[in-house]
Parts: structure tokens; sequence; C-alpha cells
């Protein structure tokens, strides 16, 4: 069985990034390879976030408001350089914590593991 970080991992993160990288491009006009730099990925990760190839899977992550608001004020501070390496790494995690608290990974990971039903870790 897999925990529910390795589902996080696997779905919430490269949704999350895909949001995120689309958006530097989108709002700030950055370029795959600058958007890049600032996500610490590579301009290969970001052109596949923009086609849809990776990214893609959580569509209810897209859709909700309080999510959308928290990556929006989020990009613009990847977006402004007012995040250090420590920062970022806590709005990240930040994000996927609402993201659990919304349910929004339990639907995912019952799919995977049927008998989670009853499962309330996320809540925690």
């Amino acid at each position: 069985m897999k925990p529910y970080c390795e589902t996080v991992a696997q779905y919430v993160l490269p949704t999350m990034r895909a949001l995120i990288a689309k958006r530097l491009m989108e709002k700030y006009k950055l370029t795959q390879q600058n958007a890049a730099l600032k996500l610490g990925l590579t301009q290969s990760a970001i052109s596949q976030y923009m086609r849809n190839l990776r990214g893609s899977k959580i569509k209810s992550i897209e859709k909700d408001e309080n999510i959308n608001k928290e990556i929006e004020i989020f990009v613009d501070r990847i977006a402004s350089g007012d995040l250090d390496s420590l920062k970022t790494l806590d709005a990240f995690c930040s994000i996927c914590k609402l993201i659990r608290k919304k349910k929004l990974l339990c639907s995912i990971h019952i799919k995977l593991f049927p008998e989670l039903k009853d499962c309330r870790i996320c809540l925690e």
C-alpha cells in the first residue's frame, strides 16, 4: 500500500507545479526556461506541464477557489523573488495541507486502495 505522501508526490505535486508554471508564464510572461529556473525544474518538465502531458490528473485542484487563491499568492511571491528556499518549501507544504484537508486527495487514494474508504489521515 502506498502512503498518502507517495500519492501526493505522484498526483498532487505535478498538478501544483503545472498550475504554478502555467501562471508564471501567462501572468508574468516568463519563458519556459525562466519558469524552470524559478521552480528548480527543467525546461522539458515545464514544456510537459504546458502541453498537459504532466500534472493534469487532479482537476478538482484546478477548480477549487481557495487553492487557486493560495497558488496565485505563491506565484506572485515566486515572480517577485520574495521567497527563499525555506519559504518556498513552506508555501508548497501549506498548499498541499489545504488540498488534503479539503479531501481532494481522498478520491484518488480510495480508487487506488478501496479499503481506505474510512481513512481520516489527511484530516489530522
